[in-house]
């Protein structure tokens, strides 16, 4: 159940500072009918935030309409790396809204063949193909499915295997969420699959071990052959704990997964596109 705050108004502190303003009560007695509403009509697991009611952002700054400013630290959770308001942005889906073509999904259309070959002209070889999809868990349930049929193609029925990471977050669906290895998040699924294998992320903390020896040690741990592995992926950085495998662990897994004939998914919805200093997190 996610945390509940009080929807009682309280005094607080006031802030003037050149990123915060705090000028009000909090909640602000006038949002209170807002978050009543959204109260009454959805589910709980939508009240683990704050109450404060957002209304336009600018940058990296979020604001009510009764005068508060605050830093956007979630960036739009995760989604908002080149800023809340940007006009580029703004005109670009404001020129796509008045082509008065709402979606045309698998259908053909001049500005998907345009957007796609501007991803693949990003992107460093020999990764040249681009699937469009909505969301991150949506993407990672297309990645366990490519995994795993390239797997059962070039290893038959047994080789089904993905391992994952302990600690990992990859999307609140099904599969995503047993591919990801936070265990509470998994507790409603009752009958998990055992395709599914997490392991220690190497990140010097949690995980004292950063060599690549731990990854293959953690498979026999988890009595899992190599040649069962259809395919292993992990967050370019663990977006929960901001950790990175070194980069001789990540050269080393690269090349154990192509002498296993197995693929290496990186999750990049929160590290892609710039967010890391690169291009893309795994550069």
């Amino acid at each position: 159940m996610a945390r509940e705050f009080s929807l009682t108004p309280a005094r607080v502190v006031a802030v003037e500072t050149p990123f915060r303003r705090i000028v009000t009560e909090l909640p602000v007695p006038e949002s209170v009918p807002i978050l009543e509403t959204l109260y009454r009509y959805e589910p709980v697991a939508m009240r683990g935030q704050p109450p404060v009611v957002w209304d336009h952002a600018e940058g990296f700054q979020v604001y009510d309409r009764w005068g508060n400013k605050w830093v956007d630290w979630s960036s739009g959770v995760l989604i908002t790396n080149a800023g809340h308001g940007r006009a580029e942005i703004i005109r670009a889906i404001t020129e796509q809204a008045n082509a008065k073509l709402l979606t045309n999904y698998c259908f053909p259309s001049e500005i998907r063949a345009r957007l796609v070959e501007k991803l693949a002209s990003i992107l460093p070889e020999p990764l040249k193909k681009v699937f469009l999809l909505t969301t991150g868990s949506e993407t990672v349930e297309c990645a366990v499915k490519l995994c795993r049929t390239y797997g059962m193609k070039v290893g038959g029925r047994k080789k089904n295997v993905i391992i994952s990471y302990e600690k990992a977050f990859h999307g609140r669906t099904l599969g995503s969420q047993q591919v990801g290895g936070i265990p509470a998040l998994k507790e409603w699924i009752g009958n998990l699959d055992p395709g599914f294998v997490q392991i220690p992320f190497p990140d010097g903390f949690r995980t004292a071990d950063t060599s690549f020896e731990g990854f293959t040690r953690a498979l026999r741990e988890h009595n899992v052959e190599p040649n069962t592995v259809a395919g292993v992926i992990l967050e370019t950085y663990q977006g929960g704990s901001a950790a990175f495998a070194p980069p001789e662990y990540m050269r080393a897994l690269k090349e154990w997964c192509t002498g296993h004939k197995a693929l290496l998914v990186c999750d990049e919805v929160q590290a892609g596109f710039g967010r890391t200093g690169t291009m893309w997190g795994f550069e």
